[in-house]
């Protein structure tokens, strides 16, 4: 046998990223094409949602929407049926009391949409950034 008593030949070991990275670019690529895509709208039963918890340190101020569209502001117990123009102004009033209110709106699931969108605008007009709604328990069909 014959051995070799020169240098010793070290291990020169190192990873190619190239793979990597042309692997990473193709992967950029698909999800920038893709991510358009995933944005589109598409028609939603609001009312049926898993509803969870809010965290509220205080009581909501709750504006409540029957089928009809008509506009209730829920004091307690009692509710007292008021207008778009009077749900502001009284919004407004409750908000200068207390800035950190927080407003839920309990809508009909029969209700446009549009009357609910109404009361929200009045709403976020006075200052109020604290919204919700309130929806019921999911319910399989």
């Amino acid at each position: 046998m014959i051995y070799r008593l020169g240098k010793k030949r070290k291990l020169h070991s190192e990873i190619n990223v190239v793979p990597y990275i042309d692997v990473m670019l193709v992967l950029l690529i698909i999800f920038m094409v893709l991510s358009p895509l995933l944005i589109q709208g598409i028609e939603v039963n609001l009312p049926k949602t898993d509803t969870t918890k809010m965290s509220i340190q205080s009581e909501p101020l709750v504006i409540s929407i029957n089928s009809k569209g008509e506009y209730f502001l829920n004091l307690g117990d009692e509710s007292l049926s008021i207008s778009i123009a009077e749900l502001k102004d009284k919004a407004s009033i409750i908000y200068q009391a207390n800035e950190d209110i927080e407003v839920v709106f309990k809508g009909d699931k029969d209700v446009k949409f549009e009357s609910i969108a109404r009361a929200m605008a009045a709403v976020q007009s006075v200052g109020i950034t604290k919204i919700g709604i309130v929806t019921s328990g999911y319910v399989q069909e």
